[in-house]
């Protein structure tokens, strides 16, 4: 096998690949990125150099403004305690954006097999957290008397 035999992954192999799971995914012209809707999260599919990035995130409801600890307390918990995915509540909009994200290393080479085992596993482990913090939360709003987490 030569350099020249190595394929690279590129967001049309994900999009192959999540095809072969019956998942439709919608491509950005000239960009290595596409989304899905999955369990009514957003999922982004990003190619960076050597790196496949796939972000499930949604948006919380509770306004940025009036928003307590109980998302950011959900989301140190998930992430000091689980090797699955990261969780991140991102608070740079109007309502707090909770998002989960796991990486997938796709250096040049990497097979169709290794690529869709690879997604397959990545979007397990998003959705997972997701539903996960969504859990952390409520159980923590419970605990707290807090804001009751929608996302």
């Amino acid at each position: 096998m030569t350099t020249a035999d190595l394929t690279p992954a590129t967001i049309d192999r994900v999009a192959d690949a999540m095809s072969g799971f019956g998942v439709e995914v919608n491509k950005a012209e000239q960009l290595e990125v596409a989304k899905a809707n999955l369990n009514g999260l957003s999922v982004t599919f990003a190619i960076l150099g050597s790196v496949l990035i796939v972000r499930a995130e949604a948006d919380s409801g509770i306004d940025t403004k009036t928003a307590d600890a109980t998302w950011y307390l959900a989301a140190n918990q998930l992430n000091s305690t689980t090797a699955s995915a990261r969780a991140v509540i991102v608070d740079a909009f109007e309502t707090l954006v909770v998002r989960t994200e796991r990486s997938l290393p796709v250096a040049a080479g990497v097979s169709d097999e290794q690529l869709a085992a690879g997604l397959r596993y990545c979007v397990d482990q998003v959705i997972t957290t997701h539903d996960a913090l969504r859990t952390v939360a409520e159980q923590i709003s419970e605990q707290m008397g807090a804001q009751t987490p929608e996302a």
